[in-house]
């Protein structure tokens, strides 16, 4: 079993499932170990401005995008938050076609976000332009930005956000499934919270 990427010939050899699995929670344990004010701080977001209607806004490209996609529906059936979707094939072909391809997500935060909106932005490298100019559009839109981004530790995602996730692996099997998990402890704590509101 080969594995996509590693720091010198983008091949990393696994020998077997316990490797695999033993390399993984190295990763996972080095991208978690300091994470909780980081997580306290988004959920924190979230649940003061989920009273005001405020949106959570998910993007990603290729295994990215299945975790945004995933994301969305999880936020808002779950977690009673309002999302929306950029990542249809109507709105990216079209923000495509008419703007480029980096601009996919920059054009409809500019024409969708709103201040304190909250946007995540997903990219294993941390270099995807399209990733980048979304989060400048955010930012120039005063949205709560939460970055996840992994391989080098100075790719510019991880200088973007009001919270930045960073995985230091290069493997990308092991980034996105870290991302995957911080994603969905984000969402089981705001509902953990707002269970605990109510009482």
């Amino acid at each position: 079993l080969k594995s996509h990427h590693n720091k010198k010939e983008g091949i990393m050899l696994i020998n077997s499932a316990s490797h695999y699995f033993e390399e993984f929670f190295k990763s996972l344990t080095a991208a978690t170990a300091t994470c909780n004010e980081a997580v306290e701080s988004v959920v924190a977001h979230l649940l003061e401005n989920s009273k005001a209607g405020k949106k959570v806004i998910v993007i990603g490209n290729g295994g990215s995008a299945a975790i945004a996609i995933h994301a969305l529906l999880d936020y808002a059936h779950a977690g009673g938050l309002k999302t929306i979707d950029f990542m249809s094939p109507a709105m990216l072909t079209c923000m495509a076609n008419d703007y480029g391809y980096e601009n996919v997500f920059a054009r409809p935060v500019k024409l969708f976000a709103k201040e304190d909106d909250v946007l995540f932005a997903i990219s294993s490298s941390g270099k995807s332009p399209n990733i980048l100019k979304a989060c400048e559009a955010a930012r120039f839109g005063e949205c709560y930005i939460v970055t996840f981004s992994g391989f080098s530790s100075d790719n510019p995602l991880r200088k973007l956000g009001d919270v930045n996730f960073y995985v230091p692996s290069n493997h990308y099997g092991f980034v996105e499934i870290a991302h995957q998990a911080l994603v969905h402890c984000i969402l089981d704590i705001f509902v953990e919270r707002t269970k605990q509101k109510k009482c």
